[in-house]
Order: C-alpha cells, then sequence, then structure tokens
C-alpha cells in the first residue's frame, strides 16, 4: 500500500468520525426502522487502486483493515460517500508521501545536521503518526524519515486508528505531543454503538464520546511551535508559532456559533447512513460527516495526482479529481467575499477600493507559512489597453513587482510597484526573512485577514498577532473604528493623466501554496527529496488559484459634446423617469453614479430613437451616457 501527504491545511485530524458499526434500530428515533444497504456499484468499486495497507503494530491498524467495513457508505441517493474512498486521495492521508513535505524536512536537515535526527522525529509525529507513535511507545527515542519509508503502516499518513484513539485527556496537547491510546479504544460521535463486529475482526472496541468532534483534535497537530536556533544552529529560547489555526479559530466569532473544523473540513449530510457494512441489519445513523477533509491545497493536490504512481500512492485520478474539486470550492466559494467599489473619478485619478472578507473560521490564508494570497488590479481603456496594473506574475508564479526582500502591507496603493500581499513572514534571530523554519525566530509580518469577531484584546492574541503595517491600518479588520470585520480594504488611487476614456477596473484575488521566492533557499540544497521536489515543481502548472474576480465600469462624468442640442434628455430634474429622443438611431444608454461607476444599462431596441426609462431609486447626481450612429453625449441629470 502507499499513500501521499502534505502539509494538510486546517481542519479535522478526525479522520473517520464515522468508523464505528451503528447502534440497534430501535435505537435511533427519526429515521428509518430499516435502511436496506444500496447497492454498491462497480463505478464505487473502481475508486480502488493498489491495496490499502493491513499490517498492524503495537497501538494501530492500516486503514486496510477499516475499510473492510467502512468502505461502502452511500447517501439517500445511493451516491457513494465512502470513508475509505473519500479521505485516500486527500493530504491527510498522504502525509507521510508528500514530497514537498519530504523535501521540507531534508532541507532543514541539511541547514542544521546537527539537528537531522531530532528535526525528523518532530517531523514524523504529525506526517506518519503511527510509525512515531508506535516507535516511542516501544521505548525508541527518535524515529526517522529513513524507518517511516520501509514501514507501510507510517505510511498510511494521518489515518483512521490515529485520530480515533486519541482521548480526551489529550485535548489542549499541540505540536505533535497528542497522546494516543493503549486499550485500543476506537472513539466516535454516536451513541450505543455495536461493538461486537469491530472487536471480533480488528481487536478494537467502538466507544462512544463527543470529544472526538472537538476543534482540539484537530489542534494536535495543527497548532504548531517550533524551537528556534540562530544562524549557527544554537537555541535562542524562543518558541516560534509556525501554524496557529485553533487560536484563530478561537479568537473568533465561530466558538459562540458551535461551529467547529469539522463543520467545514468534514461536511455533514444530514441524510441516514449506515456506517459499517458488517453486521448488515445496521440502522442508519445521522448526521454523517464526510470524510473529505478539504483544504485550500490544489496546487499540491495536483503534484499527487499527476505523479502518483511513482509515489506509490493509492488512489485513482477520480478521487484525486473529486478532491480537487473540493478543495477549488473551498477556495472560490467559501473563503472570501470581494468586493469591487469605484469612490470617484476626477480628471487625473480613479479611486478604487478593494475589500476582502474572509469567511473562513482562521486567518486567510491559513495554515503553513509558504501560503499567500493577493490582489491583481488592472485598469485599461476601451481599446483594452493597460493603463494600470498591480500584482501581475509570470509563468511561474512570480510576482513582478513584489519587493525583494518582502512586501509590506498597503493601506493605499498609488503606483503598479505596489501590490497587496497577505502573507506571514518569518524572520531570523536578525531580523532577516528566512523560509528554514528552524531559523525562524520572529514574525516580520503577518498581514493575513483574521475570522470574523478577532479581537487584539483577546486572551490568544498574543499567540496570533497582527504583525507590521497592517496592525496600524484603519481598515484591517476593523468597521468604523470597530475591531473584528474580518476584512481589509484596500485603496487605490490611480493616475489618468487626462484620459477620459470609459475605463473597466477589474480585481483578483489569487491563491498560492508556494511561491518561487519561499522555494529559492530549500532549491540551492540538494538531496534526493530535494531534487525530487524539483523535478516535479519545475514541471506543474505554477498558475496562481483564482479564489474570485469583480469588474467594474467607469465613464469620465465632465460634459462632452455640449453643442448637440439635438439630442433631448428629459425631465431633469425628475423624480425618476427619464425620456429620451434622437433624431438618429440610438446605439447604447447607460447610466453611471457621481463616483463614475456604471449603475443600470437600458435596453435599447434596434432602429429605436426614444427610449424611457427608470433611474434607480436612490435620490442624487446620475450622469446618462447616450451613443448614437453620430457620437455620444454624456447628459447630467438630477433626481430628487
Amino acid at each position: 500500500m502507499k499513500l501521499k501527504s502534505i502539509l494538510v491545511v486546517y481542519g479535522s485530524l478526525l479522520l473517520s468520525a464515522v468508523l464505528y458499526a451503528a447502534h440497534p434500530v430501535a435505537a435511533y428515533n427519526g429515521l428509518p426502522k430499516t435502511h436496506p444497504f444500496l447497492p454498491f456499484s462497480l463505478e464505487v468499486y473502481q475508486n480502488v487502486q493498489g491495496e490499502l495497507p493491513t499490517e498492524t503494530n503495537s497501538l494501530f491498524a492500516g486503514s486496510g483493515v477499516c475499510a473492510q467495513c467502512h468502505a461502502k457508505q452511500v447517501d439517500a441517493n445511493g451516491k457513494s460517500i465512502s470513508i475509505v474512498n473519500d479521505w485516500r486521495s486527500t493530504m491527510m492521508a498522504n502525509a507521510a508521501r508528500d514530497p514537498f513535505w519530504r523535501a521540507k524536512v531534508s532541507h532543514e536537515g541539511l541547514v542544521n545536521p546537527d539537528h537531522k535526527a531530532e528535526l525528523e522525529n518532530v517531523c514524523t509525529r504529525c506526517h506518519a503518526p503511527t510509525g512515531n507513535e508506535n516507535a516511542h511507545y516501544n521505548g525508541q527515542e527518535l524515529y526517522s524519515v529513513a524507518e517511516m519509508v520501509q514501514d507501510p503502516l507510517a505510511l498510511d499518513g494521518v489515518q483512521c486508528t490515529v485520530c480515533h484513539q486519541i482521548p480526551e485527556n489529550s485535548l489542549g496537547n499541540f505540536s505533535g505531543t497528542f497522546l494516543i491510546g493503549t486499550r485500543k479504544t476506537i472513539w466516535g460521535p454516536y451513541p450505543n454503538p455495536v461493538a461486537n463486529p469491530m472487536i471480533n475482526n480488528t481487536g478494537y472496541t467502538p466507544v462512544y464520546s463527543k470529544h472526538i468532534e472537538d476543534s482540539r483534535i484537530c489542534a494536535s497537530c495543527h497548532t504548531l511551535l517550533t524551537n528556534s536556533v540562530d544562524n549557527e544552529g544554537s537555541p535562542t529560547g524562543n518558541q516560534f508559532v509556525e501554524q496557529s489555526i485553533y487560536q484563530e479559530w478561537e479568537n473568533s466569532d465561530y466558538p459562540a456559533q458551535n461551529q467547529n473544523c469539522q463543520d467545514c473540513h468534514m461536511p455533514a449530510t444530514n441524510d441516514p447512513v449506515v456506517i459499517s457494512s458488517r453486521p448488515n441489519n445496521l440502522a442508519p445513523r445521522s448526521p454523517f460527516n464526510k470524510h473529505h477533509f478539504q483544504g485550500a491545497n490544489v496546487f499540491m493536490g495536483k503534484i499527487l495526482k499527476d505523479h502518483a504512481a511513482e509515489l506509490g500512492l493509492n488512489a485513482t485520478e477520480v478521487q484525486f479529481d473529486s478532491t480537487l474539486a473540493r478543495n477549488m470550492r473551498s477556495l472560490q466559494q467559501k473563503a472570501l467575499d470581494l468586493e469591487l467599489s469605484i469612490v470617484k473619478r476626477s480628471s487625473d485619478t480613479l479611486f478604487v477600493d478593494v475589500r476582502l472578507h474572509n469567511k473562513s473560521g482562521h486567518k486567510l490564508p491559513g495554515g503553513y507559512p509558504s501560503r499567500r494570497m493577493f490582489v491583481e488590479l488592472t485598469v485599461s481603456d476601451n481599446n483594452n489597453q493597460i493603463l494600470f496594473q498591480s500584482g501581475a506574475f509570470d509563468s511561474t508564479g512570480r510576482i513582478l513587482q513584489e519587493d525583494s526582500t518582502f512586501e509590506p502591507h498597503h493601506n493605499l496603493i498609488d503606483s503598479a510597484g505596489q501590490v497587496q500581499i497577505f502573507e506571514l513572514v518569518m524572520g531570523d534571530v536578525n531580523h532577516r526573512v528566512t523560509t528554514v523554519l528552524e531559523r525562524a525566530n520572529y514574525a516580520l509580518k503577518d498581514n493575513r485577514i483574521p475570522p470574523d469577531g478577532f479581537k487584539t484584546t483577546h486572551f490568544a492574541y498574543d499567540t496570533v498577532p497582527i504583525v507590521g503595517k497592517a496592525a496600524a491600518d484603519t481598515d484591517f479588520n476593523k468597521e468604523a473604528g470597530n475591531e473584528g470585520s474580518g476584512a481589509d480594504v484596500v485603496h487605490y488611487h490611480i493616475p489618468l493623466s487626462g484620459n477620459t476614456d470609459d475605463l473597466t477596473v477589474e480585481a483578483k484575488v489569487w491563491y498560492q501554496t508556494v511561491s518561487p521566492k519561499w522555494l529559492e533557499h530549500m532549491f540551492s540544497y540538494s538531496s534526493e527529496e530535494i531534487d525530487r521536489f524539483k523535478s516535479y515543481y519545475n514541471t506543474a502548472d505554477k498558475t496562481p488559484v483564482l479564489m474570485g474576480q469583480k469588474e467594474a465600469k467607469s465613464a469620465y462624468t465632465g460634459i462632452r459634446n455640449p453643442e448637440k442640442t439635438s439630442l433631448q434628455v428629459f425631465p431633469n430634474p425628475t423624480r425618476g423617469k427619464i425620456n429620451i429622443q434622437s433624431p438618429t438611431v440610438l446605439l447604447s444608454v447607460n447610466v453611471f453614479n457621481a463616483a463614475g461607476w456604471m449603475v443600470k444599462t437600458v435596453p435599447v431596441s434596434e432602429s429605436a430613437r426614444t427610449v424611457r426609462f427608470n433611474l434607480p431609486e436612490a435620490p442624487g447626481v446620475y450622469f446618462i451616457k447616450v451613443k448614437t450612429a453620430e457620437g455620444e453625449r454624456i447628459q447630467k441629470v438630477i433626481k430628487y
């Protein structure tokens, strides 16, 4: 068997939250007394590529053991929502085989060779827990990547018998220091499990416990503090907060709303679901958390899919595509709201605001420090000639105008040489940018957008502070001076040099798992792991993922062609109704507000010379631009 991985994004280490056999039929009110097991289609069986491991050690069993009973889940429509098949193409399942992670562990060991053994031991805690935890349980001091590579069970990644064996008294243990029970107890979310089938077939006993749905299960690895060293490898005595997703969530509105990691990363269905194929008369359970473990890592998901055979991964293209589609939906539909506003326009300047609202339960982007998000803003004229562009990038994903060290946070952008990048930038003991995790001693910048309700007065703020110029930005996580907006407004003052054309303004927000700039130091070293990932990276599509885009039109509202009086626009002032009469055929009629933002397009029939319409509801000054065969005219009107 083989599996993959990556540093994983957000959410639940809760791998098989449905690993249990269900309770007797009578024990669950509100669901059908019988739920015939729907035929398991050939299409579902085609999900299996290679064998999942069935090995066991002192603490754990391979996912292939769990798959005996937990691979045939279907929803009310008979669609597969298989625990094992949904999981096997995720970053969680492939945590020990992820080529980026392996390259980074190798990089850290080459930078500080005296720490190599301890670094590998720490990193495999979360990426190969079945090997690491078992080794320590049996008295071994350190666990290495070389040992992991030879252990099929360790290569099973973050899997069923890891997450479901974390006991309640482990909650609050971070940085991979979670506990594993030693009595082969499998904790699950459903009361009164039918235990004997699991006991008889695996030796594990299913037991109900609410704690398996707690966000702190996920925080076991997704809160990660790194012991810092200086550039000679000596400890600084400081701990750098490499990841703090749980504390970011804690400092938000979501805990009070009872929204946990699992709600987003393991979305639930209320369909009645039979969670085990043994025995064959189990009653369905509801709700059922699907084991999608969706996040934002589209880039690495594609690399895993493209190199699955070489990496020994046990998921098909269909499964990888399903996980990639879920991750893309997370980025494009669930992570961000984008607003574009044209504030006003003068003869020499266009004033534009871009507002980004974080809809996730933690900072955006979240997780591993290589991730970043940036805004591309483009202004073009009638001929599609670009007049201004901030945030453009090349085919390698490198932002063309960003600072060589790191780009500061911007509240106002008035030059194409400035770009808004949301990121965590690590600094060493000398306050110089570093991408070596062990050398990270300070955050030089952290302007990742906080979640709704995030406050500087919260007890967790010292763990998850805003760092750099964003801390003084009156629009960053603030609205009308009040904290907790979960948003940032970027103001653009765009020089026009007297241009009076109609303009198109387009804002795009892009997401990168890792940038070429971030990889430069690692790629200056060579090892089997680094060279392998570098070859994958060089052939990969490095186009950032588009999270959202908005477009707006701007017209210069100065009055042009005043001598053309034969075209009539009336009444003016008006209560809202407008009549236009033209001596020639009307081609188009558009309405702009006082800021120059187009607010209405009026339908014009072919060969029409008159048109009637209503202005928008709000009173104020409007500009009506009329195009005819003879040219165009802009008429200022007042609605009262």
